[in-house]
């Protein structure tokens, strides 16, 4: 039997949506690297599922029947469920009574559920009846891990090796929920239908299921209103009201042009946010262009104007500041654009000066005091390097800094750019080289605890960035989650190695 659907109402989804997953990335125990990351920041941005006082949000905590209730109802039913909270009802009380008001949930029905068994876990093949329950009559057969196009598509019996031990209820709920790529399998090749579900895969196969009810509505028109914001949130202009589709990228039906008009060089980092029936308010976030951008922007605007020769594009100073390695970096350090270390410790050597750099430190009462260090750098980027750090030094974080080091040769076979003298390491005990959450060198990396440590969005990272250098933080692994990836938080680097 289909049953009714009332979707999250907009406004609320609206209300509860924090750009970019920022909410969820506060939550201690739920890295980008977890499986169920991107499901869970989509169900904490829906408000289906929510943290908890200690800023967790216990990805591998057991569901409870009351929790699993709610999360649907707040899915799908949310207005009955916010009536009954409103009106006086625990929570999960609220939970049962609204999935029993809408038709998820029947008198004598045969769910061993009952306003007095919330708290007990809710196994898996109960759950799996929940959510075929609410899935579309209309939604599509799986395309996706059939094998190959002229295999015959297997079926939820033939995938799961404990098929057999489900009752005919339960084979049937699961057959629904597998021809409609809601379950997969596991790779022990079962369901699982006896076993308790966990608070990620409860998260995972409702966001699919609501994915499957948001099909039906592609293509409908919509109305929506789109916040242009900073990287703080903050306002950029008046926020647009634009006329959109559902199932396209909300920047598709937006005049980009005008946009641009108002908001000259800036990009937008916030990435496609696809318009659903379940949001009509959007945020796109940007940035300010770059010192290299700005640059870039500069001179193509000249060469459109004719003042300047496009043959002289690829030669522009501009390519120095960009991160990563380029044939303009190779030149200025090597003397070629093809050459990238050097040859031996001696040709490195006579390349090397010494500059003293201005530094804040932190003395024995705790108090900042300006000083200074010497650091052994590539002579080419010499002058830079001490602009760079000026800039450090005078930027209102006044970071503090006990130890840095520049040039050191680390041997022949080396890859790193110590031996080039276009890398810098800044406070290495309390900015850690650390692998998948083992330290390999230093002791720890705790930004806004550690006065020491480097803050992913603090001055150093940022002025290091305008003047053409990576962070080993985020460098290689993509984001600073130090649980997962290879990061080194004390590393900088002029070619982004």
């Amino acid at each position: 039997m289909k049953r009714p659907f009332r979707l999250l109402p907009l406004t609320l989804a609206a209300a509860l949506l924090l750009s970019q997953g920022a909410q969820a990335a506060r939550f201690s125990d739920l890295s980008s690297s977890h499986w169920a990351y991107e499901d869970m920041v989509q169900a904490v941005e829906l408000g289906i599922i929510t943290g908890y006082d200690d800023g967790s949000i216990r990805p591998e905590d057991t569901l409870t029947w009351g929790q699993y209730l709610v999360m649907l109802d707040r899915a799908f039913y949310p207005e009955t469920y916010a009536a009954l909270v409103a009106s006086g009802t625990n929570w999960d009380q609220a939970g049962y009574w609204a999935a029993l008001g809408e038709g998820l949930l029947t008198e004598g029905d045969f769910l061993p559920v009952t306003p007095l068994t919330l708290s007990e876990p809710i196994l898996r093949a109960d759950a799996a009846v929940l959510l075929a329950r609410m899935l579309p009559e209309e939604a599509d057969k799986r395309s996706e891990g059939f094998g190959w196009y002229w295999e015959e598509p297997k079926t939820a019996q033939e995938t799961f090796s404990d098929y057999a031990a489900l009752g005919e209820a339960y084979q049937q709920a699961l057959t629904r929920l597998y021809d409609a790529g809601i379950v997969r399998g596991r790779d022990d090749g079962t369901f699982g239908g006896g076993e308790t579900i966990k608070r990620a895969d409860g998260s995972v196969l409702l966001l699919r299921v609501t994915e499957a009810e948001e099909e039906n509505h592609y293509g409908e028109e919509k109305t929506v209103t789109v916040h242009i914001t900073d990287q703080k949130g903050n306002p950029l202009m008046e926020d647009q009201i634009v006329e959109t589709t559902v199932g396209l990228p909300i920047t598709y039906s937006m005049d980009l042009a005008a946009l641009y008009e108002l908001l000259p060089r800036h990009v937008n980092i916030s990435g496609y946010e696809w318009v659903t029936t379940r949001r009509d308010e959007y945020t796109l976030v940007y940035r300010p262009y770059t010192r290299a951008e700005n640059a870039q922007a500069d001179f193509e605007e000249a060469a459109q104007r004719g003042e300047v020769s496009w043959e002289d594009y690829d030669a522009q100073p501009f390519w120095l500041w960009f991160q990563g390695e380029n044939e303009q970096k190779h030149t200025l350090l090597f003397g070629e654009a093809e050459k990238r270390r050097f040859a031996n410790q001696a040709e490195a050597y006579a390349a090397m000066t010494t500059i003293t750099v201005p530094i804040w430190q932190i003395d024995r009462q705790g108090n900042k005091t300006a000083s200074s260090a010497d650091l052994v750098i590539h002579s080419a980027i010499a002058e830079d390097t001490l602009a760079l750090f000026t800039e450090i030094f005078n930027d209102p974080e006044q970071f503090p800094i006990h130890d840095i080091g520049g040039y050191s040769w680390r041997g022949d076979s080396a890859t790193g750019e110590h031996n080039c003298g276009t890398a810098i390491d800044i406070n290495a005990n309390e900015n850690y080289q650390v692998r998948d959450g083992k330290a390999m060198v230093g002791s720890h990396w705790a930004p806004g605890e550690d006065p020491y440590s480097i803050d992913p969005d603090g001055s150093v990272v940022r002025i290091f960035a305008e003047h053409g250098w990576s962070w080993g933080g985020d460098a290689w692994a993509g984001d600073a989650d130090q649980a997962s990836g290879y990061h080194d938080y004390m590393h900088f680097s002029y070619m982004g190695m």
